[in-house]
This record gives structure tokens, C-alpha cells and sequence, in this order.
């Protein structure tokens, strides 16, 4: 084949190979992320005794935060998470708390505190819930974000501040 001829085509395969990469590597940013585990399945009662399923919240970007309310850093966080629920909830962000504690402590926080997210509560099954997501020790407060696929993108054991929570969720979102 004629060098002349040749460049342009070669250079017309690296432009039509350089657009399609680029598609490929959008359509991978619009689709969700796939960086872990599907979430495990549970059902707990609401401080009020109703049993909520978590599949009740599929298609949303979950923040699930396991905490108590003796719990000196699980309190910290939780008026970022009221913030952050607030100003990104309409954007399909959903938190979740899961309080290792009694019932009647849990209600008479939330009432004092505002909590705008479900709250399920169970000592013994949620213990259980946060093991299967990966808390092996035990440690309170710990959080795991699921994207809306239902996957586990990412845990994290003790406090968040609003800043790193955010850079958690906005890839998710």
C-alpha cells in the first residue's frame, strides 16, 4: 500500500479507536460502581417494633451506620449524617442507622436529636447484621456504603467526618 495512502488511515483508526475507548470508559462512569460484595440481606424492627427489610431501600445509594447511643463517636457523626441526608436525599441518597442498643434509649435520641433517616434497632440480630458486613471486631461506630446495584463499595470502621462521608457518597450518586 502507498505510504501516502497509508498515514491517514492509520491515523483515522487511532482517532475512531481513541472515540470509541472514550464511549466505553463513559458508559463504565454512567453505569454503577463494581467494587464489591452485594449487601447482605436483614430484617429489623423500627424503634416502634415495625420490621423493615432492607430491600425496601433498593435503587438508592445506602449509607448504613451502625452505632448506639452510648457511644461517644457514633454521636459525633450523626448530625453530619442528618446534614448530609437533607441536602442529598433527593438525589436518591438513603441513610440507614442501626442501633446496637434497647428501644426506648434509641426513640427518646432520635426525638432529641432530629434523626430525618430509618432507625432499626436490635442488640443481638444487629450485631449480627454488622459482622456480615464485614465488622469482624466488633467496632462501633462502622459504616458501610452500597451503591445502588446493592453492592459494597466501601467500609469503614470507627467516626466520619462530613467531608470523607461525602467523598464516599458523591461517586455513588
Amino acid at each position: 500500500m502507498n505510504k501516502i495512502i497509508r498515514w491517514p488511515l492509520i491515523l483515522a483508526a487511532a482517532v475512531l479507536a481513541s472515540i470509541g475507548g472514550y464511549a466505553l470508559y463513559q458508559a463504565q462512569q454512567d453505569n454503577y460502581p463494581t467494587t464489591g460484595p452485594l449487601r447482605p440481606v436483614f430484617q429489623l424492627p423500627d424503634v416502634n417494633g415495625v420490621e423493615h427489610d432492607i430491600r425496601e431501600w433498593d435503587g438508592k445509594v445506602l449509607v448504613i451506620n451502625f452505632w448506639a447511643t452510648w457511644c461517644p463517636p457514633c454521636l459525633k457523626e450523626i448530625p453530619e449524617f442528618i446534614e448530609l441526608q437533607k441536602s442529598l436525599g433527593g438525589k436518591g441518597l438513603q441513610f440507614i442507622g442501626v442501633a446496637i442498643d434497647t428501644p426506648d434509649k434509641v426513640k427518646a435520641f432520635i426525638e432529641k436529636h432530629g434523626i430525618n433517616y430509618p432507625i432499626l434497632v436490635s442488640q443481638e440480630k444487629g450485631t449480627l447484621v454488622t459482622t456480615d458486613y464485614g465488622n469482624d471486631l466488633g467496632v462501633l461506630p462502622y459504616t458501610a456504603f452500597i451503591n445502588r446495584a446493592g453492592q459494597i463499595t466501601y467500609t469503614h470502621a470507627g467516626a466520619l467526618d462530613k467531608e470523607t462521608t461525602k467523598n464516599f457518597i458523591l461517586p455513588l450518586l
